[in-house]
């Protein structure tokens, strides 16, 4: 009875993503092919929706999953050293507007395979799978909006000083917890896109409490490893103490010394006239 309730809900879902994202109406829906193509020019056969789909899916996974990582590697190597070069502060913003780039193609392409799942293969609707990655995309939009408005214009205001000096301890917290989000999740949609195996076979309750298990352990270990650093400077058992990240200044430098191999001039004006006969004569 809750499954016959629930189909009218889905059938008008699937309607509003048809003709939102590609301007078709519930006329028309019913009028689609069963595979949506696109035609070529000749040689080249037509190429399906759901090809173009993908690689626009898998552009959006770069962005987004490469840009996340070297976010947090960069993040990281703040925490432990210090401090940051100062252009680095301008390279973390350009990177995380390409994350958010990335997050808005996973969006368009993932509404864009529910469009085409509805006409091509309608019993793909009900993977569970995708459910849980619909969760997950959900929670990292939310969180990459979090750290935008909230913690990166009080991190990022001197990136030569210590990640958190001067931060209050809630946006630490903040920053914490939203860094282990960002992290696992990106790695979990990443996951569940590419193990096929999980599909229908796994509830999306049991994905998603893995997921949050993930996270829940990523922000203990975030914290423990911040609270260890605080620890080991407060001892000054830093491995290294942190780098002079001021910019170099040369105008007072004395000139560079001659190439050795300038300082004595190759020429024949250098040897004896006298040497020069003899070398003649031989």
């Amino acid at each position: 009875m809750a499954a016959a309730s629930s189909q009218p809900l889905k059938t008008l879902s699937l309607v509003l993503i048809l003709t939102v994202l590609f301007g078709i109406g519930p006329a028309a829906a019913d009028a689609l092919p069963t595979v949506i193509s696109l035609p070529l020019p000749a040689p080249f056969p037509p190429i399906r929706l759901l090809t173009l789909l993908v690689g626009l899916h898998l552009i959006g996974l770069c962005f987004g999953l490469g840009g996340a990582t070297m976010l947090d590697f960069w993040i990281l190597r703040w925490m432990r050293w210090g401090g940051l070069p100062p252009e680095i502060a301008r390279t973390f913003l350009f990177v995380s507007k390409v994350v958010s780039v990335g997050i808005a193609l996973l969006w368009l392409s993932g509404l864009g395979f529910l469009a085409v799942y509805a006409v091509e293969a309608p019993e793909k609707l009900s993977n569970p799978k995708i459910l849980a990655k619909f969760v997950i995309v959900l929670v990292l939009t939310v969180n990459g909006l979090l750290i935008h408005a909230l913690v990166l214009p009080s991190v990022l205001r001197d990136v030569s000083r210590p990640m958190f000096e001067g931060v209050s301890h809630l946006s630490t917290a903040v920053f914490l917890v939203s860094g282990a989000v960002s992290g696992v999740s990106w790695y979990a949609a990443f996951a569940l896109g590419l193990m096929r195996e999980l599909n229908g076979r796994v509830s999306a309750g049991l994905l998603l409490t893995l997921w949050l298990a993930a996270v829940a352990a990523a922000a203990v270990a975030a914290f423990a490893f911040w609270q260890s650093l605080l620890a080991r400077s407060a001892r000054g058992e830093m491995a290294k103490p942190s780098p002079d990240l001021r910019p170099l200044d040369f105008s007072d430098a004395p000139p560079p010394p001659p190439h050795p191999m300038r300082a004595v001039p190759m020429t024949f004006t250098q040897v004896p006239e006298s040497r020069i006969v003899l070398l003649g004569r031989r």
